[in-house]
């Protein structure tokens, strides 16, 4: 794949998975008393699963950035 266009699909993954994070950290947390028992309990397996997908766009955009000879920080 174009190194420059995996640092974009891996940007644009690592805001994703950020907001649905942040999203079901508010399922999680703000809004438990009004959500049911399966919406909690997937809100927080989300917590476990959205941050990783965040970990994985990561190590695309160091993989983009060493393919492009940028300095990889």
């Amino acid at each position: 794949m174009n190194p420059l266009k995996l640092l974009h699909v891996a940007h644009a993954g690592m805001l994703a998975s950020f907001l649905l994070s942040l999203g079901a950290l508010s399922l999680a947390y703000v809004f438990s008393h009004s959500l049911g028992l399966a919406t909690q309990v997937a809100s927080h397996i989300a917590l476990i699963v959205f941050p990783a997908f965040f970990k994985l766009g990561y190590v695309l955009r160091l993989t983009a950035l060493k393919q492009l000879g940028r300095a990889v920080d």
